[in-house]
């Protein structure tokens, strides 16, 4: 049994652990709400080597456990999943200055940008949404996980993990259409694992350079585009300058809103996000999502 280093910190004062009902953000990645409901366990690590994390409020601080991995080790992940680096108050700041997402600093108030463990899961999720819907993609990563994926034990739970860059290697094209996946789908995972074995991309250097040289490092790998390249680059890297502009929950949100028409080109959503958040792209939409995720639900309960 593989032992519990148990360690904590005290987040910055924008920052909350979502509640299992509000986990938008973290419905499809590798985790696991403890049976209280408080307690969020999820795989991290190298992608042939995860361990499970686990964080919990625990008054003014968070209380945080690792498997497989010590305290500091277990510290660190924690800000990391949870950008607890980001000085959010800047972010807010610009919020108050303008109409769509005015307010959000206090209805969702502390959401950090949720990051994936590395640059691989990223990948992966994000080849694997391509043009599918939520549900379908979902369906999709679920049956993924359940015939590649090993899964993690933990304090008595069962965490899912996205499955080695080696076991998806092994299965092959052919393998991961059985799953249900496209041909050119099935074809970029094995490249990307192929590239992952030998350790990249790697996700410090994509966070460092310039963003357009960022996005095209990603995009000269098989079947990775730019809603693609842009997603990895804000779950994997952590960059906060990304705004998934050809997005289509950005763009219902932004004609939902009236800051900009669906039929206007995505270089007019692109501009919008550049003139209202500059350096802010990736909370832009993360925000987007989760109001417009708001509001549907408020018009089905109202």
């Amino acid at each position: 049994m593989v032992e519990r280093a148990r360690t904590s910190l005290v987040p910055p004062r924008l920052a909350s652990i979502p509640k299992e009902e509000d986990a938008l953000e973290y419905s499809s990645r590798s985790l696991v709400y403890a049976l209280d409901g408080r307690r969020l366990l999820r795989a991290w690590g190298s992608p042939a080597r995860p361990w499970v994390l686990a964080v919990e409020p625990d008054g003014g601080r968070w209380r945080v456990d690792a498997w497989g991995a010590g305290p500091r080790a277990a510290r660190e992940a924690a800000r990391t999943w949870f950008s607890l680096a980001d000085p959010l108050e800047e972010f807010y700041r610009a919020t108050r200055n303008e109409p769509v997402l005015r307010g959000t600093d206090r209805s969702f108030r502390g959401l950090r940008l949720p990051r994936d463990a590395n640059l691989y899961e990223s990948l992966l999720h994000a080849i694997v949404g391509q043009q599918l819907s939520v549900a379908a993609a979902n369906a999709i990563r679920q049956r993924l996980l359940a015939r590649l994926g090993r899964p993690l034990r933990a304090d008595g739970l069962e965490v899912p993990c996205v499955p080695s860059p080696a076991r998806v290697a092994r299965a092959g094209p052919s393998g991961l259409r059985s799953l249900g996946m496209s041909a050119a789908k099935s074809r970029a995972l094995v490249a990307v694992a192929g590239r992952a074995m030998d350790g990249r991309p790697a996700a410090d250097a994509l966070r460092r350079i310039p963003l357009p040289a960022a996005r095209e490092s990603l995009e000269a790998l098989p079947g990775v585009g730019r809603w693609t390249a842009e997603n990895v680059l804000l779950r994997g890297a952590g960059r906060r300058d990304v705004f998934v502009g050809g997005d289509l929950a950005v763009r219902v949100a932004l004609d939902r809103f009236r800051a900009v028409p669906r039929s206007a080109p995505e270089a007019a959503a692109r501009a919008w996000a550049d003139a209202r958040y500059p350096g802010w792209g990736s909370y832009a939409t993360l925000y987007l999502w989760r109001k417009l995720v708001s509001d549907r639900f408020a018009d089905r309960t109202g």
